[in-house]
């Protein structure tokens, strides 16, 4: 409130010539009657008569007593008399609330309330009346003015009079109408209130002459600090402290976090009502104490509890309840795509309050990202086992409706689809929360990025990783995994004749698919090891399929693979072992699916009679080893036949041969077949009809055998259902070399298998054993004019083939990794010893983890070993002095 002083009227000054003089012309002055005057002008003030005083005779009388040196009589004797009568109102409202009908806390704010104003208004009127007075003596000697003055008597003579009678009455008041306002009971005083609040801020004003002017207003402690701020902010300490325990007691994080939200809204309102604001050239702010209340409130109901509420389990609605519905979603969305209609639960609601309310006693809110990290990482590990219940129950379903079964292994191409599926759309879940509940804060989706590259990754270590005994897993295997399974998938749709009039779809399904595999690699620490592995799986794609031939994609005829790898090499970059093998083995497909072509051409122009070849010729030193190194188990070496071609398929070899040959063209190189990859594509004339038959090369190899061999008297070939041609399986071994485990298998996909018997067997058993006969099936019939035999599982005896060769397959990807390692880390550490010549153990570790984030982590020991290794190379050696040093040898 402002002084006086700056509200003022204009009252003209006396002429020089009244001087000293009293009301006559002639006598000395008379303070003591002039004295009189005043002191009655200000009874009418305090009474509140003012109507009918002379303002310039009155300013006159004072003008003139401070001129005859009674400055300070006159400023000592108002302020007895202003004194006075603080004290004769003070008693008058003390018998007033006495009063048996008056004794509330309404009539007592209201009371004061009523004091304080016309107490002000009084000061204004005497500080007019006395405004030479303020101008010269207050001024010169350093007092308060007249108005102020009345301010500190009020606060000494009128509320701390007595031992603060009426002060510590006002000051319990107040605190105790708040309280009622903040259990929820109405008010009346809320405008009293404030003004007392008011009051109590204007007395707390340090004022320059305090001391000089009211010396028992020295030493006097803040009345709104010590006395109202400290009772305020004990007795809201206390509340808060109960309402925070009552709100615990339902045990329930939803209905804690939705209570706090409303006592808080509720308690800053009352607050900004209640407390004097401060105005600033920069903005309006509360006073310090509504800040001390917030802080008390927050530490109370917030930051004492809100762990508890974060950690609480599924039952009380913690964060685990809150985000659970995301997981439940994603699930549903990829396991049940066409009965998923979204989850009608998000919590969006209590994850945007939790938010807020962590925010108020954390800016950077550290609490609520590590428990979202914990909770997702927790979440993110029960993917596994709820993927292969899944995978178990459709298996057992499709058992029971003799469908075929579901793999559920976790290096299944199901699996992996389900994983790296549910984990995306997860993540995208997570950040549309961030969006709609976190205010799009950048440092949340960061920690959600993390806690989803947490437990992404830490599946690759295995079961014992946080106790987890859900089955292990390998990202980067399951994400080759993934891209595996769906480019066969795009591959097959694209050759379809369903979308032969709807190429967008297809492009659409292509850019969904190269956009999930990017994100997920994104996801991938180890980027090497998933190069292994694609490595490995676009060596199988290649030679088990039909065609070499490249697959275009879309109206724009791009190549898929060469697409995919293009895209891979932008996020991964082009320097690893493995992808420097993806890129030489993809050179060999386009030079087999041109050579194919040209072979083709070469046929049709000489008008040769032989059978058509899809040509697959790999470079054994790229191709994984694990595929080709018993290549030579099929050729004749040493006098032993190693595999026996069909005398139909001889001719053509032998014949591509020589082409390969010609011209010198491949005259350093020697040319393998290998019968364990590729397919062969047959036209069998049954007696109901013809079918296109499509099956792997040895099952071909052995159909071959039931070809007509005789003529009839015409030296037309006979038919091969008139030879009724039985051979038994050791003739069928003999003549073909194929190894039994292989045989038999063969041999089960197509005569044992239902609905694809080509051939009967005779005795008609599952297994496949020594003298058992087998002929044309003449009654084979199927719905469809094109067939294709797939090879079926391995027999117990297989089965331990085939786990041998999984084993020998995950061993060269292993070392295909560590090899690729190896080589990143040598030229790391050279490439950074190059550079800084000098540099101890410790920041040659940090330069090596900056430099491999992006590839892989490496181990310190393996790093360890690479720095020894150099080392012994004179690539690098230690400090004379510092073992710990290294410099680098040019």
């Amino acid at each position: 409130m402002n002084s006086a002083a700056s509200r003022r009227t204009k009252i003209r000054p006396p002429r020089k010539s009244i001087g000293v003089s009293n009301s006559t012309s002639n006598g000395p002055f008379d303070y003591d009657l002039s004295w009189q005057d005043l002191a009655k002008a200000i009874e009418q003030i305090q009474h509140k008569n003012v109507s009918s005083l002379l303002y310039e005779q009155l300013y006159r009388k004072a003008y003139v007593a401070v001129l005859g040196k009674c400055g300070e009589k006159l400023y000592k004797d108002v302020s007895e008399l202003v004194t006075k009568h603080l004290l004769t109102r003070r008693e008058a409202v003390l018998n007033l609330l006495n009063g048996t009908f008056t004794n509330t806390n309404e009539e007592l704010l209201k009371a004061v309330v009523q004091e304080w104003t016309e107490h002000l208004q009084m000061m204004k009127f005497i500080s007019d009346v006395l405004m030479y007075l303020n101008r010269a003596y207050v001024r010169e000697n350093k007092k308060l003015l007249t108005y102020d003055l009345g301010i500190v008597l009020f606060d000494v003579s009128f509320l701390r009079y007595n031992n603060m009678e009426v002060g510590s009455r006002l000051i319990s008041t107040v605190v105790d109408e708040i309280s009622k306002s903040r259990s929820g009971q109405v008010i009346k005083t809320k405008l009293y209130l404030a003004q007392v609040i008011a009051m109590l801020e204007i007395l707390l004003e340090d004022r320059v002459g305090t001391n000089l002017s009211v010396p028992s207003a020295q030493g006097r402690s803040s009345l709104y600090h010590d006395e109202f701020e400290f009772q305020l902010l004990s007795a809201s300490e206390s509340y808060f402290s109960e309402l925070a325990n009552n709100y615990m007691s339902a045990a329930n994080g939803t209905k804690y976090l939705h209570d706090v939200q409303l006592f808080i809204k509720d308690e800053e309102f009352r607050l900004r009502s209640l407390l004097p604001r401060q105005e600033s050239s920069e903005a309006i702010t509360h006073s310090d104490t509504f800040s001390k209340v917030k802080s008390i409130m927050d530490n109370t109901l917030i930051k004492n509890y809100i762990d508890r509420v974060i950690t609480y389990p599924n039952e009380n609605q913690g964060l685990l309840f809150w985000l659970e519905p995301l997981l439940v979603a994603s699930c549903d969305a990829a396991m049940s795509p066409t009965m998923f209609v979204g989850f009608s639960r998000d919590n969006i609601k209590e994850l945007q309050t939790l938010y807020t309310l962590v925010g108020r006693i954390d800016a950077d809110r550290n609490l609520l990202k590590y428990h979202l990290r914990e909770t997702i990482v927790a979440q993110g590990s029960r993917l596994t086992t709820l993927i292969t219940s899944h995978l178990e129950q459709v298996s057992a379903a499709n058992a029971t409706a003799g469908s075929k079964k579901l793999s559920s292994g976790v290096n299944s191409s199901s699996f992996a689809v389900l994983w790296v599926s549910i984990i995306l759309d997860y993540h995208r879940r997570l950040l549309n929360v961030v969006q709609n509940a976190f205010e799009g804060d950048p440092s949340v989706s960061q920690t959600i990025y993390g806690a989803v590259r947490e437990f992404v990754n830490a599946s690759n270590q295995g079961p014992s990783k946080r106790g987890s005994l859900s089955p292990s897993t390998n990202a980067p295997e399951l994400l080759s995994i993934f891209m595996d399974h769906h480019i066969k998938s795009l591959s097959k749709s694209i050759g379809s004749s369903k979308l032969a009039t709807d190429t967008n779809v297809s492009v659409d399904e292509l850019e969904d698919f190269i956009t999930k595999s990017i994100s997920f690699l994104t996801l991938i620490k180890d980027k090497d090891a998933f190069e292994a592995h694609y490595a490995a799986h676009f060596a199988k794609r290649f030679l088990s399929a039909k065609s070499s031939h490249s697959v275009s994609w879309g109206l724009a005829g791009t190549d898929l693979e060469e697409l995919i790898i293009a895209k891979l090499g932008d996020e991964m970059g082009r320097g690893g072992s493995s992808f420097e093998k993806i890129v030489k083995m993809r050179r060999d497909v386009k030079l087999s699916h041109d050579l194919t072509s040209e072979w083709k051409s070469h046929v049709s122009q000489n008008k040769l009679d032989l059978v058509e070849l899809e040509l697959k010729i790999c470079n054994l030193s790229e191709w994984p080893k694990s595929m080709t190194k018993d290549y030579k188990n099929f050729s004749n070496q040493d006098g032993e036949i190693g595999f026996i071609w069909p005398s139909v398929l001889r001719k053509t070899m032998r014949t591509f041969e020589e082409y390969w040959l010609s011209e010198k063209k491949n005259d350093n190189k020697t040319l393998y077949w290998s019968p364990k990859f590729g397919l062969i594509d047959m036209i069998i004339t049954y007696p109901t009809k013809t079918y296109d038959i499509n099956l792997s090369t040895l099952a071909g190899v052995i159909m071959l055998l039931f070809a007509p061999l005789s003529t009839d008297a015409l030296g037309e070939p006979v038919l091969a259902f008139a030879e009724k041609r039985v051979l038994k399986y050791e003739e069928i071994r003999d003549l073909t070399k194929i190894a039994e485990p292989e045989l038999k298998r063969q041999l089960q996909s197509i005569a044992v298998a239902p609905r694809l018997r080509l051939l009967v067997k005779s005795p008609m058993t599952k297994e496949v054993n020594e003298g058992d006969e087998f002929r044309l099936n003449e009654k084979f019939k199927s719905p469809t004019s094109k067939v294709r035999v797939l090879t079926v599982s391995s027999s117990s005896s297989r089965a331990e083939s085939t786990k041998a060769e999984k084993q020998d397959e995950e061993k060269e990807v292993r070392g295909n990794i560590e090899e690729g390692r190896k080589q990143l880390l040598n030229a790391a550490i050279v490439r950074v010893m190059k550079s800084r010549q000098t540099l101890s153990h410790n920041e040659l570790i940090e330069e090596l983890l900056k430099q491999l984030q992006n590839r892989f982590e490496p181990l310190m020991t393996v790093i360890k070993r690479r720095i020894e290794d150099l080392i012994d190379k004179e690539y690098l050696k230690r400090d004379d002095l510092e073992h710990s040093v290294y410099h680098y040898i040019a």
